[in-house]
């Protein structure tokens, strides 16, 4: 009875180790995936660490302060924009871990970056939680100790109404700021916006151009590139696989069909509206060592060259009118 006994003691046992070993080789495989991934998206980054944990689908770290305009059909009565901020990147990797809690503030300025003063202030506001606020004669409107919780994936939405005016004389700007105030590592992100209504005798224009600040290409093992623009239309967009791929996450976010020639040219078609979104930020990754011969195209970062042949390009074709 005894003996017994140890040898059912034993199989248990032996089942318990199997099923512990399994369950840690399954784990390693997990932990090996996910920090593959991790490194890939940390090489392409232009944020480092938790900057990039505070971010938002308009603005954004840049300090240009260059206006941009979201375009609507002349249908349009109350043109209205909604700027979110979020405690996680806008390609969703992970939340931030801690709280972020900041300071959001919007000013009426002009495309100089000159306060909008007068009477018609009043016709432009901005909404948050249920809460409207328009503008009083500082011309400035601020939403303060707001805070985004570290629970979750966690964002706010502020409605930026502007007088319809401005679809057809886009001259007034909110220029909106959001300042953290307790993690000194995450940026300020701000944009200066505007309303632009385009018909169909407006030439809309969609470019494309790599937005890291290196010296060289070299410099990257990945690149930024960052499509904007207003109108309605297609833009198509080309990159040689000998050089870069593009980013999965990218691909499968936006349902690309991607098409390859035998030369490793591969083609894209992307169907953009700025009225909806007027500007996408892409990475791509590098698919083999660095050349020796790689060289921005110009001041700009417009293009990335090796012996005349670009790493990335795109063209855009403008929506037609479409019939009642």
């Amino acid at each position: 009875m005894k003996d017994k006994f140890i040898k059912k003691l034993k199989r248990s046992w032996l089942a318990l180790w199997i099923a512990f070993a399994a369950a840690a080789l399954s784990t390693i495989g997990v932990l090996a995936a996910y920090t593959s991934v991790s490194s890939v998206k940390r090489v392409v980054s232009t944020q480092k660490g938790a900057g990039m944990l505070f971010s938002s689908n308009y603005l954004t770290t840049d300090e240009s302060d260059l206006p941009r305009t979201i375009t609507f059909s002349s249908m349009e009565t109350s043109p209205c924009v909604t700027v979110n901020v979020c405690n996680y990147p806008q390609t969703l990797i992970k939340h931030n871990d801690k709280d972020i809690t900041y300071t959001l503030t919007v000013e009426l300025v002009d495309s100089n970056g000159n306060v909008v003063t007068g009477e018609e202030t009043a016709k432009y506001s901005v909404e948050y939680n249920g809460e409207k606020k328009t503008f009083g004669s500082n011309s400035k409107i601020e939403f303060s100790l707001l805070k985004l919780m570290a629970d979750d994936f966690n964002k706010h939405e502020f409605v930026l109404t502007f007088d319809k005016s401005q679809l057809t004389r886009s001259d007034i700007y909110m220029r909106v700021t959001a300042i953290p105030t307790n993690q000194a590592e995450l940026k300020p992100l701000s944009a200066k916006l505007g309303v632009i209504y385009i018909n169909n005798n407006t030439s809309a224009t969609w470019t494309g151009t790599f937005i890291d600040n290196a010296t060289s290409p070299k410099d990257l093992d990945g690149f930024n590139y960052r499509l904007s623009g207003s109108g309605e239309g297609t833009v198509t967009l080309t990159w040689n696989t000998n050089y870069v791929d593009i980013s999965p996450w990218f691909k499968n976010t936006y349902v690309l069909t991607i098409s390859k020639d035998s030369s490793g040219i591969a083609t894209a078609t992307l169907k953009v509206n700025s009225a909806e979104k007027n500007q996408y930020d892409i990475q791509f990754y590098r698919t083999n060592g660095i050349n020796s011969a790689e060289q921005w195209s110009d001041g700009n970062h417009t293009d990335i060259m090796v012996t005349d042949t670009g790493f990335v390009s795109m063209s855009f074709t403008q929506s037609t009118a479409k019939e009642n």
